[in-house]
């Protein structure tokens, strides 16, 4: 579509984003129902069935399939076994699956029955037998509204709900996941008539989109746009490309991934069954002002052409196959004209993912078959670049994991999600000819790849180019203990790692923005980089994705897994504004997101009547030879509780909202007495049955819920412990750890904390030091699932604190502390950050009986130095050396 005007004759400049005056269409390419995903999403009521009985859902598949999802409702805090079993329509069983409570908490789409070798179109029945305890399996009442086919949305389930062989009214919650067809193609031509004064395109590809004007990339940008909740936020960016454009013919095409929008393959969160789940789509507008200025538009809509692009195979927990051979012979056709994907268009704000650097491998190592496994030294996020050259048709087989097996393969299995996990492949398409091939769809975490050829070709240049979301870095550290500073830098490279459109928890096996991991580690990561544009978004993903009662998800965003409330793990809501605010002295963050603020804390107070919350919750998550800790949920979750609650109060006081305030720190003081009563024995808190926790009683020290009589008893428990019990030792999960350090600290050794920080024997950091990592691990030893995890690096915020000696104390930096401890294992250390005032640094070094500082101070800003023994002593903004006696108690 080309439409032309005389107004205006300039475009406006891009140094912000600029609403566009939209006249594209969003257009897709028509699929073949059988490679369309055939499902059935919503429920209003549960089918219950006990023991000796089964429930199950007849289907039609409409083409080949390689998995069914399928939701499963357990009653709270039973037992569950049950057989799944996938009949064919002779009644014969094709597949089974056991299936039982674990880890994972039952929740929308969280099964999955997995079928390698796949099946083919036809009639099918999904049935499940209890063998231990009732469960249930969301149904709908009636069937479906029916829709009209538009060509790229999912289809309704054909079939029926059956009980014990006999029909029932309504279909279950349930999805068929077909074989996909390769990922579109898109374009268009137009002539320019002449000179180009300046040409601006406005566009975004669901999930991914990648555009070409006369061959040549638009932008360094890639896996654009940023993951967000599609039908509420759909983000768009604006490029110049005034230099890509000729007089004459041009061409503009746009080539599309899946990514989170039109994802494909089985996996336990249901990515591939969410509500605004549809086949790739594009919106586009190209708008240019000629030598007489004209302004003219090049806009998406029927007059383009679709056709299956180079990308065959796009599965998000997998990888892609790539085929340039079988996109040459692929057939155009009229694009479509869709609907909207519902959500609101919004110009893109944050910094987009791009190619950061370029890795030679360290090492290749030849196995058997034509396999390289290549070292590249270090855990990284992104994916394999190489050169092929051989026969038509040979193929080309990557596959990238953190570890390698015994026999030295690469190591990477997800049991949740189906198939092999990160996989790509390169078919040739010319005999002879030597093809560059980067896969362009997705991204995995990895320090291995190894490097297969089927048929015959040879591989040349192989190399790993790091995927990074460019923020500024703000933070160094540095000190004289290599186990502290290794904890600072791997807790910043880890969580590098893992900014890619949200805060992911491991670029392997999830990709997911998981609440708790982003909270807990925020404060340590401010440090290191600028997040006012990454964490603005997330925080705006954040209200999208919650509930109709205020209640955010558990990750952000969410398929709609996950939405049960859980103060330890989305009190992002109020946590993460709160940390922005106080880096950067902004009440805007604060401002902004009052509202779910509020809302969130009170529902969250409505669910916990008592004080105490009584719901399913994470917990303090991964403490040592566990996954729940033995203490169970209800301490951490109700503690975090009391958190989230005094900070709502703190956000409310800030805003000059005195008598909000007033009622949640009322509100916070309820629970931290109903803690108390139903903890507290004999000068610690400890619950029924379990031995003593340090989580227990790290947190209420840390948020300050210990009545003022028991405060001396409670922490001298948690010294003896870490002391004698645990011999130094850290005994607590992801959320006591990031503050079991400053509690130690703040209530009287400083000395216990360090060493806890720095043991090099498990459980501790030190021992993935040990073990020659440069990235945080997911749980406390080497041999933890993932390499790529950052949640257990937020004590790092306390080391660049307390050993770095850098301490903000008022908003935006305006004083802050240099305040370094004394012990004599760290005998010097230096940090710096840039704030929103200036360059804030401290180098510090002890000895002799002297403390010399050397300490550089913003101009708008004012320092006190408290060293043991001396008063604080304001310094203004410049640079101060000083020498300060040493004195010890």
């Amino acid at each position: 579509m080309s439409a032309r005007s005389t107004l205006p004759e300039s475009l406006p400049p891009l140094a912000s984003p600029v609403p566009v005056r939209w006249s594209a269409q969003w257009i897709g390419k028509r699929t073949d129902p059988a490679h369309r995903i055939s499902r059935s999403v919503t429920s209003d009521h549960v089918a219950r069935v006990e023991p000796g009985h089964w429930i199950g859902q007849s289907f039609t598949a409409p083409g080949p399939f390689t998995a069914v999802g399928f939701d499963l409702v357990g009653d709270p805090g039973a037992e569950v076994r049950c057989l799944v079993e996938l009949c064919g329509a002779d009644g014969a069983v094709l597949a089974d699956q056991v299936v039982e409570r674990g880890i994972v908490r039952w929740d929308r789409f969280a099964h999955f029955l997995e079928l390698p070798d796949g099946l083919g179109a036809g009639e099918y029945l999904l049935r499940v037998r209890p063998v231990v305890g009732r469960l249930g399996w969301p149904t709908l009442s009636g069937p479906a509204p029916e829709r009209p086919d538009d060509g790229v949305s999912p289809l309704p389930v054909v079939g029926w709900a059956v009980r014990d062989g006999v029909r029932e009214p309504g279909v279950r919650v349930i999805g068929v996941e077909t074989v996909p067809a390769p990922d579109p193609v898109f374009r268009t031509s137009f002539e320019v008539p002449g000179e180009v004064r300046g040409a601006r395109l406005s566009a975004v590809g669901l999930g991914y989109g990648e555009f070409r004007i006369n061959g040549r990339a638009v932008t360094d940008d890639v896996l654009e746009p940023a993951q967000t909740t599609y039908d509420r936020t759909v983000l768009y960016r604006t490029y110049d490309v005034t230099a890509l454009l000729r007089a004459g013919r041009n061409t503009l095409t746009a080539e599309l991934g899946r990514g989170f929008y039109a994802a494909r393959g089985a996996n336990t969160w249901g990515w591939n069954f969410a509500r605004w789940h549809r086949e790739p789509v594009v919106l586009a507008q190209l708008e240019y002002i000629d030598g007489a200025g004209e302004r003219h538009v090049v806009a998406s809509g029927p007059d383009w052409e679709a056709a299956e692009g180079a990308v065959t195979s796009d599965l998000l927990y997998v990888g892609e196959t790539t085929d340039p051979g079988r996109a040459r012979r692929a057939e155009w056709e009229p694009a479509l004209v869709v609907e909207p994907p519902g959500g609101e268009l919004k110009p893109a704000t944050a910094p987009a993912v791009r190619r950061a650097d370029v890795l030679a491998p360290m090492s290749s190592t030849p196995l058997a078959d034509g396999v390289v496994v290549h070292d590249f030294g270090e855990v990284l996020a992104g994916r394999i670049r190489l050169i092929a050259v051989g026969e038509a048709g040979a193929e080309i087989v990557v596959r990238y994991a953190e570890q390698l097996d015994e026999d030295g393969s690469v190591h990477s299995r997800n049991p949740l999600a189906a198939g092999p996990a990160q996989v790509d492949r390169f078919v040739l398409a010319d005999s002879g000819t030597g093809a560059a091939w980067e896969p362009r769809f997705s991204y995995k975490g990895f320090r291995y790849a190894s490097v297969q050829t089927l048929g015959r070709a040879a591989v040349s240049e192989v190399r790993a180019v790091r995927l990074e979301t460019p923020v500024a870095r703000v933070g160094e550290f540095e000190c004289a203990n290599d186990v502290l500073t290794w904890i600072v830098d791997a807790t910043a490279r880890t969580f590098r790692n893992n900014l890619h459109g949200v805060p992911t928890d491991t670029p392997v096996y999830e990709k997911n923005g998981w609440t708790a991991d982003a909270h807990l580690a925020t404060e340590a990561v401010l440090h290191h980089v600028d997040l006012r544009e990454s964490f603005g978004k997330w925080l705006d993903d954040h209200v999208d994705a919650r509930d109709e009662h205020g209640v955010v998800p558990q990750i952000v965003p969410t398929p709609d897994w996950g939405r049960a409330a859980d103060p330890a793990w989305s009190a992002s809501m109020v946590l993460i504004p709160w940390y922005l605010y106080r880096e950067y002295g902004d009440r805007t963050f604060l401002e902004r997101y009052a509202e779910p603020i509020r809302t969130y804390t009170d529902r969250l107070l409505d669910l916990a009547p008592d004080g105490l919350w009584p719901h399913h919750s994470w917990g303090d998550w991964l403490s040592p030879g566990h996954h729940f800790a033995p203490e169970g949920p209800v301490p951490t979750a109700t503690m975090m509780l009391r958190h989230v609650v005094s900070r709502c109060a703190d956000i409310l006081e800030v805003l000059g909202e005195t008598s909000g305030a007033e009622r949640y720190r009322a509100a916070s003081d309820v629970v931290a007495t109903a803690y108390h009563q139903r903890f507290f024995d004999n000068g610690s808190y400890r619950a029924p049955g379990v031995g003593y926790r340090q989580a227990m009683n790290v947190l209420p020290l840390a948020f300050g819920a210990v009545p003022a009589e028991h405060v001396t008893a409670v922490a001298e428990g948690l010294f003896a412990d870490v002391e004698h019990r645990t011999g130094g030792h850290l005994d607590c999960g992801a959320v006591a750890a990031k503050h079991l350090l400053p509690v130690l600290a703040e209530h009287g050794r400083p000395d216990l904390a360090i060493t806890v920080a720095t043991r090099r024997d498990r459980p501790g950091w030190g021992v993935w030091r040990e073990a020659g990592a440069a990235t945080l691990m997911e749980s406390w030893d080497e041999t933890a699932r993932s390499h790529n995890h950052y949640f257990l690096g937020a004590a790092a915020a306390w080391i660049q604190q307390a050993v770095g000696g850098l301490r903000p104390t008022s908003p935006g930096w305006a004083t802050f502390d240099v305040a370094p401890i004394l012990d004599d294992r760290v005998g010097w250390a230096r940090a710096a950050h840039t704030t929103v005032r200036g360059r804030a640094a401290v180098a510090w070094r002890r000895s002799g009986g002297v403390w010399e500082l050397d300490v550089e101070v913003p101009e708008t800003a004012v320092a006190a130095v408290r060293l043991p023994g001396h008063p604080g002593r304001p310094l203004r903004g410049g640079r101060h050396a000083l020498r300060v006696p040493v004195v010890t108690t």
